[in-house]
């Protein structure tokens, strides 16, 4: 007798862990924008969106925004029914959950609820990070033209996190103007300490 057919002895019917499709990018996204809409949301935002721009094939992160917790728990649902035992947790705080799905990490923003996708560009740091995913993966959004131009410009100062983000950016080549950045360490408070849990979306 196997666990599963203990289970069942018990009463306790065991979940169907099999995967439904192929943990390819193209199935992934599909099912993280199955019915739902630009207006309604949920969005792939972020990095994810800056690296198309530039013609990257191979991403960090699908990071995947919400408007509120109902969708957050659908997505994750569906994504844990169509692709089971090929998912599996990673990483998990209250910022978000990390998921590998195949050789993809996918991160599901919790920290906070959205309106729209205006109020998820609006709450990034940096303009370059201002870029959306369409679901025939395709990039837009108002930071197209810095996160090509490797232009690192600021959209919202986070003072926990700003330093070491600046450091991330400027590893990937962008560049601040100098005027700016000094006007930035000048009149803002900073943390000095590099963590993970700074580096954020």
């Amino acid at each position: 007798m196997n666990l599963i057919e203990v289970f069942e002895a018990f009463g306790v019917k065991a979940k169907d862990n099999t995967p439904k499709l192929e943990p390819t990018l193209e199935n992934i996204v599909g099912q993280i924008y199955l019915h739902s809409t630009e207006r309604a949301g949920p969005w792939i935002a972020g990095g994810m969106g800056r690296q198309i721009v530039l013609g990257e094939k191979k991403f960090n992160d699908i990071d995947v925004w919400f408007r509120d917790k109902f969708q957050f728990e659908e997505v994750y649902n569906r994504l844990s029914d169509q692709f089971g035992y090929n998912m599996y947790e990673k990483f998990s705080s209250d910022n978000a959950q990390t998921y590998q799905i195949g050789d993809h990490n996918v991160q599901l923003i919790l920290r906070k609820w959205y309106p729209s996708l205006d109020a998820v560009f609006a709450d990034f740091d940096f303009t370059c990070c201002q870029v959306a995913v369409n679901d025939d993966l395709t990039a837009y959004g108002p930071g197209v033209e810095d996160a090509k131009n490797y232009a690192l410009k600021l959209n919202r100062f986070d003072e926990r996190a700003f330093l070491a983000r600046y450091a991330k950016y400027v590893g990937y080549g962008y560049v601040m103007n100098p005027d700016e950045f000094i006007q930035i360490i000048e009149n803002n408070t900073m943390n000095y300490e590099f963590d993970g849990s700074t580096l954020g979306y």
